[in-house]
């Protein structure tokens, strides 16, 4: 219970970090835009319920593509193409800004550990 107590505290840390980003609010925007008009169109072209949309549009975009919802119409399918070149590319940001803020706060961590000071996040 200790660890899982840890790694909620780095990761609260770490997220502190990247939100002090002005690019990965604009990301952040980005990926609820996008989850948005997935989940609307799928909800109005597809027929689905609006969380059965928003759970396709976060498994396109995820790329994992459980394979229990599909577009059926024609529009859906060339949608789907279009939205998961765009979403992927999306997602792949926030990962790398995370990856960015993961580095910088075990280099703050580390730092603090040498010095013998505390960290003041």
């Amino acid at each position: 219970m200790v660890a899982f107590a840890l790694l909620f505290r780095s990761l609260w840390h770490i997220l502190k970090i990247l939100f002090r980003q002005d690019e990965q609010k604009a990301i952040m925007l980005a990926v609820l835009f996008i989850l948005t008009i997935g989940t609307i169109f799928y909800h109005n072209v597809e027929g689905m319920t609006y969380l059965d949309a928003l759970y396709f549009s976060v498994m396109t975009l995820a790329t994992v593509g459980y394979g229990d919802l599909a577009p059926h119409t024609a529009l859906g399918k060339l949608f789907t193409i279009i939205y998961v070149l765009i979403g992927v590319g999306i997602i792949t940001a926030v990962i790398a800004n995370f990856s960015r803020a993961l580095a910088e706060y075990h280099k703050m961590k580390k730092h603090h550990e040498e010095t013998g000071r505390k960290p003041h996040h």
